[in-house]
């Protein structure tokens, strides 16, 4: 008989890995010089346009002062745009430029390229396969991101 396994370790264990997969990707290496900070605003903001400073800082938890320092600095290399909110005019939406939609899809290659050296030169075949079987048991725990 088996030994129960630990929910509680177990999510330890697997955000330590997941924690370390990222370190391992980003490892060595900024893309385009673009910092961390910057590389998680362009990426919310593809998958949900038009958000508030204060609603990417909650996201990031930051301070919405720390994240307005990010934006402005988005805004002035021309990846984001700010636009008044047509329901409420005291709130600035962001989006994403072309060009930060652009900048965002290179780091998102660059990153994809990464995992697959890692998965080719650290894992066996075998090793992939576990993993592939794992991931289709993980995606039963996988939130869906909110509709707001």
């Amino acid at each position: 008989m088996s030994t129960p396994i630990d929910p509680e370790e177990l999510a330890d264990q697997i955000r330590d890995m997941m924690n370390g997969l990222r370190r391992a990707m980003r490892s060595g290496r900024s893309v385009g010089g673009l910092a961390p900070r910057h590389e998680a605003v362009l990426a919310w903001l593809r998958r949900k346009s038009r958000l508030t400073t204060a609603e990417l800082a909650r996201r990031e938890q930051i301070t919405p002062q720390s994240m307005g320092a990010v934006v402005a600095e988005l805004v002035e290399r021309g990846w984001v745009l700010k636009t008044k909110d047509p329901d409420d005019g005291r709130r600035e939406l962001l989006a994403l430029t072309d060009a930060g939609a652009a900048v965002i899809m290179r780091t998102d290659e660059a990153r994809r390229a990464d995992l697959v050296a890692l998965l080719a030169t650290r894992l066996t075949e075998a090793d992939r396969e576990l993993v592939a079987r794992s991931l289709g048991v993980m995606k039963k725990i996988e939130i869906e991101e909110e509709s707001s």
